[in-house]
């Protein structure tokens, strides 16, 4: 059943950029990728390497809070795989495999490498939700972009959803109580692992005042992405828009890659990308955007391609 979810997820995505494809010209598409600066791609995928560093240190520097001392080439290749196993399952659901990688490497169990990553993704659905809404009043106040209702009404549930997602996290991970424990045990097939989730809940407790330096650290990483963002910008010949509006655009595009609806938001990122481009006024913004999404996603899976060392290496050890 699990696979052929799989695959309906698949086909759905392929689907989404069949449609974008018959409505958008391909050859607008076509051209524009073809017309990519190789250098500003280069120094593109640096600055997206750079993010993936500093996220490689926060799981380093959270698990030495947790009491296990890993090397940083540990973290860091356990980091990329979870990122390289991301870009292939539906809602990034696979870069909460690094606790499996971290644990095929070191002794870390996976109850600690959950606890130094679900928190971090709790607060960052928020950061996300924040950045999102302030994108939202800035690109309707200061750029006078027009929105439908409709589109403004999806944004918002879409906000709501993950924002609260990210709140439930928090609250399950980060207090005291045991209502969380007894929901957990009232769980088919869950309570199973009612004793690992305490576990996990006692570690995650131990890292709750390191939030200045996770958010320290995640705005370190925004600043890398939207650079990323606007060297892929001006490699496509893109020259209006600002680096506060790449910025604000990414946590706005990028939530949507969480939806389980496609694999890694195949098609959605890539339709949302067109449609923002477009309210934005880029000319031909929508065949425009939907290179930019295209060169992205090439972008990342290039750099997160370090990662298959960290995978096959947990394969076969």
């Amino acid at each position: 059943m699990t696979n052929k979810r799989k695959l309906v997820q698949v086909l759905i995505g392929i689907a989404i950029l069949a449609l974008l494809f018959y409505k958008i010209d391909i050859h607008d598409v076509i051209a524009a990728i073809r017309s990519v600066n190789i250098w500003l791609f280069v120094a593109a995928a640096c600055s997206y390497f750079c993010y993936n560093l500093f996220m490689a240190y926060r799981l380093y520097y959270l698990l030495d809070r947790l009491g296990n001392k890993v090397r940083f080439r540990h973290s860091f290749f356990a980091h990329f795989a979870g990122m390289i196993a991301s870009d292939v399952t539906p809602g990034r659901a696979g870069f909460f495999l690094v606790p499996y990688f971290l644990k095929n490497r070191t002794n870390c169990s996976i109850s600690v490498g959950m606890a130094a990553i679900l928190a971090p993704q709790g607060i960052e659905f928020i950061l996300k939700v924040v950045g999102g809404f302030i994108g939202l009043v800035f690109f309707i106040t200061a750029v006078s972009m027009n929105l439908s209702t409709n589109v403004l009404l999806s944004l918002c549930i879409s906000g709501a959803i993950f924002g609260g997602l990210g709140v439930v996290m928090l609250w399950i991970l980060w207090t005291d109580e045991s209502l969380s424990g007894r929901l957990v045990a009232k769980i088919p097939y869950i309570k199973n692992f009612k004793e690992g989730f305490m576990d996990m809940k006692a570690k995650s407790i131990l890292i709750r005042d390191s939030i200045p330096i996770i958010l320290i650290i995640y705005f370190i990483c925004w600043l890398f992405l939207a650079f990323q963002w606007q060297l892929i910008g001006l490699s496509l010949g893109i020259t209006g828009l600002s680096f506060l509006a790449y910025f604000l655009l990414h946590p706005l595009i990028t939530l949507i890659r969480f939806v389980p609806a496609t694999v890694s938001g195949l098609g959605l990122m890539e339709g949302t990308t067109a449609l923002m481009f477009h309210l934005l006024g880029i000319p031909n913004g929508m065949a425009i955007g939907l290179s930019f999404a295209l060169v992205v996603r090439l972008n990342m899976i290039l750099v997160n391609c370090i990662g298959l060392k960290g995978v096959f290496s947990g394969l076969y050890r």
